[in-house]
């Protein structure tokens, strides 16, 4: 009677961990998720604002950037430059990519390929919310920096990406609006713990009904 006992204690305790293993995903599990975020936008020049269609843009975030990159990222950029910055993009694992759709637009220039995006992140402001892409190639010319302007490259190292979403009555986030810098200087915000553009040499491309899924 006792090893019974024994037995149907064992079994229940068996049955048990193997219901708790199984409803608990491994943390190897949890990692491998990859994050996918589409947005897609109207791109239009300030030097093309009477085109009767914008070009459209699509762009995958895969990955946030963490908070150990974006640190080492602004000692980097405080104590050596941009250029010094554009290049340790290099080094750091792509956080998605950005692309004109070929299917839409296409003004002169417009390249396809994907662009490699380095920095991506996404600051909290209550009911608004901003999205921020660093690369160090130009958007919308492919992964060849030459392919572009190699001197303005040079001078201006690299492309930034501001998105800008309210939020609607319901908690979801409105059409957003945003502004693309083909070439650039950046800075960090210490106070609102952020890159913010520092100069640019031609006008930005303007960004409208931006979705953000």
């Amino acid at each position: 009677m006792c090893a019974q006992r024994t037995k149907t204690r064992l079994g229940f305790f068996l049955v048990v961990v193997v219901l708790v293993l199984t409803a608990v995903p491994s943390a190897e599990a949890a990692e491998s998720d990859e994050l996918e975020i589409n947005i897609k936008a109207r791109a239009i020049s300030a030097l093309n604002i009477s085109r009767a269609t914008a070009d459209l843009i699509d762009i995958r975030v895969t990955r946030w950037s963490t908070d150990e990159e974006r640190d080492e990222l602004v000692q980097m950029l405080e104590s050596k430059g941009n250029h010094a910055l554009a290049a340790a993009l290099n080094e750091i694992e792509g956080t998605g990519w950005a692309r004109f759709d070929p299917r839409g637009g296409g003004g002169p220039g417009r390249d396809p390929r994907k662009t490699t995006l380095r920095y991506a992140r996404e600051v909290d402001l209550g009911d608004t919310k901003e999205v921020i892409l660093i690369t160090n190639h130009y958007i919308g010319y492919g992964p060849d920096p030459q392919a572009a302007d190699g001197a303005k490259l040079a001078e201006y190292p690299l492309s930034f990406v501001l998105l800008r979403f309210h939020q609607d009555d319901k908690g979801g986030w409105k059409k957003g609006i945003g502004r693309m810098f083909v070439g650039a200087k950046i800075r960090f915000d210490s106070s609102g713990g952020k890159f913010v553009i520092d100069a640019f040499p031609t006008d930005p491309v303007y960004l409208k009904d931006v979705t953000f899924k």
